[in-house]
Order: C-alpha cells, then sequence, then structure tokens
C-alpha cells in the first residue's frame, strides 16, 4: 500500500499496529502497565506514615501520645453551651498549663463572617490562648484548631485530632533544648461549629489577633487519609515553599482550594483571612461517611493521619519559629502565590501561579505544533483531528452522565447512600474501582468505535487539544488549578514529538510515547481518583470524564499493540469487572449500627398557645428522610411549610406532640425611643432552662428591619427564600440576659423569641420519644420553646 493511503478511510501509513514485532508490542504493554503503576504508586505513596509510639523521643511527635487527648476530649458531643463543652475547656486548660504555660481563657462575643440566609449565628466564646515565648521574635506563628464539636457527635475527628495535634506539638517545643525565636501561639478556638465565631472574635479583640501572624490552622472533613494543605491565604508563596522543604511528609494540592469553593463547608481560615492573618488550612478527608456523624468517635481515628498532621505541624512550626519573618510582619511582603501538588516519592513540587497561564499557552501551542508533524508524516489528516476535537467534549459528556447513572444505580439498590454525609460511602473503595472500571470500559468503547474512522493518533490530538483548551480556560480563572490538565498536555505533546521522530519499527517509540504520559498517570489519573475522596456522589460525576481524557492520551500506545480481532474482550471484561466490583461495594455498604444512617428530628412548643409538634425538616425536594418509618411516628407525611423559626429548613413533616412543662424564653423591653424616623429598641433574651442558644427572629416585618446589635456586635441579617430572619446566639451566659437593639422602621413589631438545645440526650425528656433504631442516628435534633411579642 503506497504511503499517505487509507485502508476504509482509516490512516494506517507509519502505524505499527499490525506490522510491528514483538519487542514493540511487549515495551507497549509494559508501558501501559508503568503507567497504571505509576498511577497507584502516587496514590499509595501519600498515605500518611506509621504513628510513633508513645515511647518516641520528647523532641518528635507521637500520635500514642497526642491520641490520649483525643480520647478525653471527644467523649461525647460537646457543642458551645453545654455542660460537656465546659468539661473540654477545663481538659485543654490543664493541659496547657501542665506543660508549664500561662493558659489565657478570651471571653468574647463573635459574629460569623460567613454570609448566611434566614438566621445569623453570634455568640459568646471562650477560647483558650497560650504562647510560647521566643527569644527574638520578629513574628507569631499561630497554631489553631478547634475544640468545640457538632451536637451530633464527639468530634474525635473534627476537631479533637487537630487539637491533640496542637498540644502535642506544644509539648514538644516546650521540652526543646532550644526555644524559638519567634513566638509560637497556641489558639484554641470555640464555636467554629457554629459560624467559626471564636476565630473571629479572636481577631476581632484579642491582641494577638491583630498582629501579622502566620497561622497553620488544623481540620478534618472525615476520619483518616492524607492531611492535605488545601488552601492559603494570597501572597503565601514563601510560606508554601518552607512548608514542602520542612515538613517530614508534605501533602498538598492547591487544585484542592477551588473544589472546597463549591463545597457547603467552611473552617476558620475565613474568619483569620478577614481578620487579616495570613494562614495556611490543613485537612484531611477520607472516609468521609464518619464526618459530623456518632461515629466520629476516637475509635474511628486514623493514627496515621494524626501522626501526618502532627509530624508535619511540629517541623513546620519549628522552621517558622526560625525564621527571620520581618520581611512579612513590617515590610507586608510575602511572595507571590504557588501552584503546587504532589508527586512521588513524598515530594510537594510547586512554582508561580503566574506561570500558569504561560505554561498553559505553551502546552496548548505544542499540541498544534505535534498536530502539524504527525500531519506531516502521513498519520493524521486535519479534518480527522478537527472530528476528534469537536468529538471529544461528547466523550467527555458521556462519561459524566454514565458517572451519574452509574450513581442513581447505586441509590435505587441502597437508597441509604444518597443520606451519608459528604456522598461517601461508609466502604467506599470498592464502589471507586468500579467507577474506574466503568471509565476504562467506556474509554475503550470510544477507541474501537473511532479508531477505524478516524485513528488513533487522530483520537489521542482531539483528546490533548480539547484539555489544551480546558487548561488555558482554567489557567486564566483559577491557575492553582490548572496543573493537573497543563502539564500532562505539555509532557504528551513533548513526548509525542519525539517519539514521531522515531522510526515507526522502533522500539524507543513505545518508550518515548510512554514517557510523555507520565505526568497524564501522577497528575490527572490521581485528580480523578482524588474527587472521589472528597464525594463520591458528585465525585463520580468528575472522574469519568477526566478519566477517559487521560485514557485517550494513551490511544497511540494502545495502537501500538491492540489485537482487534479480540478488542471487545476488553471493554466487555472492564464492565463485567466494574459489575463485580459495584456488586461487592454494595454489599460491604449495608445499612446497620456500624453504618448508621442521619436522621433529623426537632420538639418545639409553643409557649403561648400550650400546644408542641414533633417536626422532620426536610432539604429542598425532600419528601422523607433517612429513618422515615422512625419518624412516621411522629409525623405525619404531609410536608408543610415550618411553624418553627430559625431551624435553617423551610419545608418540613409536622406531627401533634404532648406539651412539657418547659419555661419560656424571656423577653424584655429595657428602652425604647423614636427618633429621625427610625424607632431603636432595647431588649434583654434569657433562657430559664439555661438552654444552647437564644434567638429572636422576625418573619411578617422582617422587611422593616434596618439595624440588630448584639452585645455591642452588629449582625448583618439576610432574609432567606420566604422573607424570614433572624439572629440565634450561642452559649448564653446562666447569670444575666443577652443584650439586643434593634433599629426599625416605626410602627408595632411582631417577635419571635426562641430557645433550643440541640444535643440528642436532650430529646430524651420529652414524653412519647424513642431513640432511632441502632441504624441510624441524629444528624439534626432540637429542643426548643417560643413565644410571640408584640413590640
Amino acid at each position: 500500500m503506497a504511503p499517505g493511503s487509507t485502508d476504509h478511510g482509516r490512516i494506517t501509513d507509519h502505524e505499527p499496529t499490525r506490522a510491528a514485532g514483538s519487542t514493540v508490542r511487549r515495551i507497549s504493554f509494559a508501558g501501559l502497565l508503568l503507567l497504571l503503576a505509576l498511577s497507584v504508586f502516587t496514590l499509595v505513596d501519600l498515605r500518611p506514615p506509621d504513628p510513633a509510639p508513645e515511647s518516641a523521643p520528647a523532641s518528635e511527635f507521637s500520635a500514642e501520645r497526642a491520641f490520649a487527648h483525643v480520647e478525653r476530649i471527644a467523649v461525647a458531643p460537646h457543642p458551645a453551651g453545654t455542660a460537656e463543652h465546659a468539661r473540654v475547656l477545663d481538659h485543654v486548660v490543664g493541659a496547657l498549663d501542665d506543660l508549664g504555660l500561662d493558659p489565657e481563657v478570651h471571653e468574647s462575643i463573635g459574629i460569623s463572617p460567613i454570609a448566611y440566609t434566614g438566621t445569623a449565628p453570634v455568640g459568646r466564646v471562650r477560647n483558650v490562648v497560650a504562647v510560647i515565648e521566643g527569644t527574638e521574635p520578629t513574628g507569631t506563628i499561630l497554631l489553631a484548631a478547634h475544640y468545640d464539636s457538632v451536637s451530633s457527635g464527639p468530634g474525635a475527628n473534627d476537631d479533637a485530632v487537630g487539637v491533640a495535634a496542637v498540644l502535642e506539638t506544644a509539648r514538644a517545643l516546650t521540652e526543646a533544648d532550644t526555644p524559638p525565636r519567634n513566638d509560637v501561639v497556641l489558639l484554641l478556638t470555640d464555636a467554629e461549629e457554629a459560624g467559626l465565631l471564636g476565630a473571629e472574635a479572636f481577631t476581632e479583640d484579642h491582641p494577638l489577633g491583630a498582629s501579622d501572624g502566620v497561622v497553620l490552622n488544623h481540620e478534618a472533613r472525615g476520619a483518616g487519609g492524607t492531611v492535605m494543605l488545601f488552601r492559603t491565604t494570597p501572597g503565601s508563596g514563601d510560606l508554601v515553599r518552607l512548608f514542602a522543604e520542612s515538613a517530614p511528609h508534605p501533602a498538598g494540592d492547591s487544585l484542592l482550594e477551588e473544589l472546597f469553593a463549591v463545597m457547603p463547608n467552611d473552617t476558620d481560615f475565613t474568619a483569620f483571612r478577614e481578620g487579616g492573618l495570613t494562614v495556611l488550612d490543613f485537612a484531611y478527608a477520607g472516609r468521609g461517611a464518619y464526618y459530623h456523624s456518632a461515629l466520629d468517635t476516637p475509635e474511628n481515628v486514623d493514627p496515621r493521619t494524626l501522626q501526618q498532621m502532627g509530624a508535619n505541624t511540629l517541623a513546620f512550626s519549628r522552621a517558622l519559629a526560625a525564621e527571620d519573618l520581618t520581611p512579612r510582619t513590617v515590610d507586608g511582603a510575602g511572595e507571590p502565590d504557588l501552584a503546587y501538588f504532589n508527586v512521588p516519592p513524598g515530594r510537594l513540587v510547586h512554582f508561580p501561579v503566574s506561570w500558569a497561564l504561560p505554561l498553559a499557552a505553551v502546552a496548548l501551542l505544542s499540541g498544534v505544533v505535534l498536530v502539524a508533524a504527525a500531519r506531516r508524516r502521513g498519520l493524521v489528516t486535519i479534518p480527522r483531528v478537527l472530528a476528534s476535537t469537536l468529538l471529544t467534549p461528547v466523550l467527555l459528556g458521556a462519561g459524566a452522565a454514565v458517572g451519574l447513572g452509574f450513581w442513581q444505580v447505586l441509590i435505587a439498590v441502597r437508597p441509604g447512600l444518597a443520606r451519608v454525609p459528604t456522598g461517601s460511602p461508609y466502604e467506599p473503595v470498592w464502589l471507586a474501582v468500579a467507577a474506574v472500571l466503568i471509565g476504562v470500559a467506556l474509554a475503550a468503547l470510544w477507541f474501537l468505535l473511532w479508531r477505524r474512522w478516524l485513528g488513533a493518533h487522530a483520537l489521542m490530538f482531539g483528546g490533548l487539544l480539547v484539555l489544551g483548551v480546558f487548561g488555558v480556560l482554567v489557567a486564566a480563572v483559577a491557575p492553582g488549578a490548572s496543573s493537573f490538565l497543563v502539564l500532562p498536555v505539555l509532557a504528551a505533546s513533548g513526548g509525542g514529538l519525539i517519539a514521531l521522530v522515531a522510526d515507526p519499527e522502533s522500539p524507543w517509540r513505545p518508550v518515548f510515547w510512554t514517557v510523555g504520559l507520565v505526568p497524564t498517570a501522577v497528575l490527572l489519573h490521581t485528580a480523578a481518583w482524588g474527587t472521589l475522596e472528597q464525594g463520591m456522589a458528585e465525585g463520580v460525576v468528575v472522574t469519568l470524564p477526566l478519566l477517559v481524557a487521560g485514557l485517550l492520551l494513551s490511544a497511540p500506545l494502545v495502537d501500538l499493540l491492540w489485537p482487534l480481532r479480540r478488542a471487545a474482550l476488553v471493554p466487555m471484561a472492564a464492565l463485567v469487572t466494574a459489575a463485580a466490583t459495584a456488586v461487592a461495594g454494595l454489599a460491604v455498604n449495608t445499612h446497620d449500627a456500624a453504618r448508621p444512617l442521619p436522621a433529623r428530628l426537632a420538639y418545639t412548643l409553643d409557649a403561648d398557645t400550650g400546644t408542641a409538634v414533633w417536626a422532620v425538616p426536610l432539604d429542598e425536594g425532600e419528601t422523607e428522610i433517612a429513618a422515615a418509618d422512625w419518624a412516621g411516628g411522629y409525623v405525619s407525611e404531609e410536608v408543610v411549610d415550618l411553624p418553627v423559626p430559625g431551624l435553617g429548613w423551610s419545608r418540613a413533616r409536622v406531627g401533634e406532640a404532648v406539651p412539657v412543662d418547659l419555661p419560656a424564653p424571656e423577653l424584655e423591653v429595657v428602652a425604647d425611643s423614636e427618633e429621625d424616623g427610625e424607632r431603636r429598641i432595647a431588649l434583654e433574651l434569657f433562657s430559664p432552662r439555661a438552654a444552647e442558644t437564644i434567638g429572636l427572629y422576625f418573619a411578617e416585618d422582617s422587611d422593616r428591619v434596618r439595624e440588630v446589635t448584639v452585645e455591642g456586635r452588629e449582625v448583618r441579617l439576610i432574609p432567606d427564600d420566604s422573607g424570614r430572619l433572624g439572629a440565634r446566639f450561642h452559649a448564653p451566659r446562666t447569670d444575666r440576659p443577652v443584650e439586643m437593639e434593634l433599629v426599625v422602621a416605626p410602627g408595632p413589631l411582631r417577635v419571635t423569641v426562641k430557645d433550643g438545645t440541640s444535643v440528642p440526650s436532650a430529646l430524651a425528656e420529652i414524653p412519647g420519644y424513642g431513640p432511632p433504631p441502632e441504624e441510624y442516628f441524629l444528624l439534626f435534633s432540637e429542643v426548643s420553646v417560643f413565644t410571640t411579642h408584640e413590640l
């Protein structure tokens, strides 16, 4: 056949698929296995280290020593305002006192830096602050974690692990032979779960909060896995570089900062940043089903994760404590931001984000040059490359659709999977492997469908150009997130250009293709897997497009060995194996006491009418929740507008409840005046039953509210979709009322006062209540009393 001719429309010149010798085939197959091994090795390389025993040298971080704090802190839920919270506070203060430090309990009023709609959180906080004084301080390093928990669980991971890491780091620093040069502040914040209130109060009125300090914040969104640096404040490039050089197990990905921006979570990072501090946020997110659950207990803490968090914090703190921070604290000059990511073995690689867009442009241009070179060699035609480029988005869309379909099948078989916190199954590995295998099958089917008509090189070039365009777009709007797209395109283009120079029969050709695909295996494919760890419900929709795009780049390498007569066996085998692993995944994700599902239930007493209701709040679009059979014993099937203010939902299933003799929250008007077309009302609110929270809510008259001040702090109120707004005060004192001041339009004003207790044990005192079956836990509960006043 003459050069450049085709066989049934398929370009065959210089393609050694049939004619290549066994050496080329063996090298190509070995190359594919090597790329798979690199992807797996990259993931394994990120695993946390073995925990250090209690007998470890005093100068080192020991997870076993730190774990003792976790056990003492995470005994029971301890949200702000509870007796258990006070016990944890005493332990934290005592632990710092035992180190010879002088801990201070910083009591203040915090408001949330987050713009909440409906109900704005505000509250009394008690931060714990201690200082390891430096010998010649040029700046301040703050080691931060929050010691409160949600009401639904003991908070062993979120955030007793972070607190334990700070306390054990403090022990190692205080026992060091040489004291630090810079001051090291140990900051255990309060009421993070209520809305970052403690961190906000610290930056608002504590002297150290006004410093130009560097904060290392410790968090968790699961129960294990790799501790990642996942976001920084602008101008932290030098700090990221120092972390990469000093930490024994550095891990991070600037891509996660962009992903976190769309997640319904936040950390004290936001309050510190808004307060002007420099912040690096560290967290882990493996086994996300345990997040904010009743199973967030010490037994479900991974000591390896604790070791990584603490060992990194200790080493990084020592490095920072020895640094001259004058350029940052005096001159106010950090270094430009960095894009950063991990490569094996154990390296955190970084480059300035200002390089991202030029690199993306070079990568896309390299792809165009590769296409031109391949065209000159007769491997492709421009129409075929254009067709492949236009078809690639179809493949990516199909990947997203298949991923969504896969998840829908899973929740059809196991509906409870849709209810698990963070969208992650308790046992995610089998299901994640099934998702990957489905992606392999989809890529193989695509290759089979279009290889004959477009050719393997055109298929690869189409994927390369699409990823290159996406890389440029991402680099333009989120440069820190572009590495996993730009570097694979750049390397694949470079490897492809060198491979085209080699003789078609040369064993070096598959070697060059393989080398060019190494960043795809290390960055793109591991990013695809990483999205599953953040939450399978959404992650699978992202994972499959990323995976098939990466596999598309290997088309020329696959084409060197593809046995066409047996080609259909590859997608078939992948699908069969995916089905088997999915079945295994469903089998290990049954819901029982070891893998409970979340439920919601609230009891509310209307003190004005003497009537009470049970309520099961519902998210938008929900008609029932997990434990529906159990909840059905309390509420009707009908979904109605929630009659209770300040729960955070607008719709619910409700039912009659037995009224309990609970004292109503009290409201007293202290002053009431009108001037310049405004009415100013001073109020005092008090909870006789010492509830965790007390709040003031507006419904019909919310549009007339112009300003609300709570304990001297102005609170920003934003109406929800139904026009309701209010302010909820956390941890009110039991010896005096909460002071509020309203500025409203003239005329009568109707307000509702409600106090509430959120720990599930409060429901046990209500007649007719029985705890949910052991395969469920209360993710949300409340016992509240409200009364309405005309002012």
